[in-house]
């Protein structure tokens, strides 16, 4: 027998359309608010620039046109990105960080062109600066508004929320509970459909006529692997409908978070990949860390110069500490800190709180995590990033080795010299199961939800938050 819940409102056909219709318009309405948005602010800037430094506006080039075409770049990279789609992630998960991603490509975008037509030197270096100096908060303030806008127009009614029809094949079991942990505020589930085994065929033929009246834009099926030949069936039947067809098997959720569409020859294919595994995301990874790692290296080096005389001055032994530690794919690497303790042996052991083995200048090092600074020297050789999961020493991994599931699987990007773990103050010493297994779901975490935009804000965490400093011993 088929049982179903229904929770939304049935529409008519001309009613389906009308939403279809109603979302297309509000997409462009806020692809044309942002990229005016875009225009503006950096029009203004240049002229504030050009007014308050050099008293006029110049008239060698036309920084109305450069603005106009800075707006249009990044409208397209927007687009590209599916940053207006309102039922895609794009729009609903990290809307804030992809769009300044799109706006700082927009000005690379802009600064090329104008290289290749040859027109880059007349334009201001100055003003270059100040638009995007005024241009990325500006960009940051109208998307924050709009994704507001968007959901108080969603809650009043204002328009209709993409709409999902739920298919629940047989033995899935607390689809209920299993739906309201997947969903977000975005997605508005209009009907719940529980199959039975013994009719499956009939029931699907009363759903395909059913959800042809409802204001649906996807069907999702939930079942498990030895239903597939009927859910092969299902998709075929339900293909008759204009609604895309998401299918999740529910016993392999854990694998679907870190998976992808991929291809094997001229087959699509499901595959389980994360952090940056493409290429561009491994060069956007790899430059980031360069640049900050040179910058912030050359910015440093006098308090790297100060601390390397004061550690040399106040103890003997090496200035640096060195350690092999787990790297990439398992790879042994050879970490360098600032040493913090006495020298000998004994510190190879994990430090402990008020440990006797720390001296005056290592504890204040340790607390700031000056201590850290060499491995700007590991990023740029390669061993390390700017972010991603902290380090352990071999003998480290080795004791938690078998207690704790895919704890290797933490070695699948390149560590980091600060990571999510570590920003949410799970750092320093990890001597139980609990405090382990913490820090590597947290690692896993970063793992599996990477983009730049991410290691962005893990970096300016680690500046500005208190927790990336709680446990620093």
């Amino acid at each position: 027998m088929l049982q179903s819940t229904f929770s939304g409102p049935v529409a008519s056909s001309k009613e389906i359309g009308q939403s279809h219709d109603d979302r297309l318009v509000l997409a462009a309405m806020l692809a044309l608010t942002e990229m005016a948005a875009v225009a503006i602010s950096t029009y203004l800037a240049f002229v504030a620039y050009h007014l308050t430094v050099w008293g006029g506006l110049p008239g060698t080039i036309s920084y109305g046109w450069i603005c106009t075409q800075l707006a249009l770049m990044y409208g397209i990279i927007c687009l590209a990105d599916r940053q207006y789609d309102l039922h895609g992630a794009e729009w609903n998960r990290q809307a804030l960080h992809r769009g300044v991603l799109a706006l700082a490509l927009a000005f690379v975008f802009l600064l090329a062109l104008m290289f290749i037509s040859g027109t880059v030197l007349s334009y201001s270096r100055g003003t270059f600066l100040a638009q995007l100096a005024i241009a990325l908060p500006t960009q940051i303030t109208i998307r924050a508004l709009l994704l507001h806008a968007i959901e108080v127009g969603r809650k009043s009614g204002r328009w209709t929320s993409p709409g999902v029809v739920v298919l629940v094949f047989p033995d899935v079991e607390k689809p209920t509970v299993l739906l309201e942990q997947l969903s977000s505020t975005q997605d508005e589930i209009r009907q719940v459909y529980r199959l039975d085994s013994t009719n499956i065929w009939l029931q699907l033929q009363t759903i395909l006529r059913d959800t042809r009246t409802h204001q649906c834009d996807a069907v999702l099926l939930l079942f498990h692997s030895h239903n597939m030949d009927a859910v092969t069936r299902a998709v075929d039947m339900l293909s008759e409908m204009p609604v895309r067809i998401q299918l999740l098997p529910v016993g392999m959720l854990n694998f679907m978070r870190c998976s992808r569409i991929g291809c094997f020859g001229h087959a699509s294919v499901l595959e389980s990949a994360s952090g940056p595994d493409w290429v561009m995301d491994r060069f956007l990874k790899r430059s980031f860390d360069l640049f900050v790692a040179a910058a912030a290296g050359l910015l440093l080096m006098p308090l790297i110069l100060m601390v390397a005389a004061l550690i040399k001055l106040s103890s003997r032994g090496p200035v640096l500490f060195k350690q092999t530690r787990h790297g990439y794919n398992n790879k042994p690497i050879t970490v360098l800190k600032f040493r913090t303790m006495v020298a000998g042996p004994a510190s190879a052991r994990q430090a402990t709180r008020d440990d006797p083995r720390v001296t005056r200048i290592g504890r204040i090092l340790r607390r700031t995590s000056i201590d850290e600074l060499p491995q700007l020297f590991n990023v740029i050789r390669g061993d390390m990033s700017i972010v991603g999961p902290r380090p352990h020493a071999v003998w480290h991994n080795q004791m938690f080795e078998g207690q704790i599931a895919r704890l290797s699987r933490r070695h699948n990007v390149k560590p980091g010299i600060t990571g999510w773990a570590q920003v949410n103050g799970l750092r320093g010493e990890t001597d139980t199961f609990e405090k382990m297994r913490a820090r590597v779901e947290h690692d896993l975490y970063y793992i599996d939800n990477w983009s730049l935009g991410f290691d962005l804000k893990i970096v300016l965490m680690t500046i500005l938050s208190k927790k990336s400093y709680e446990n620093a011993y």
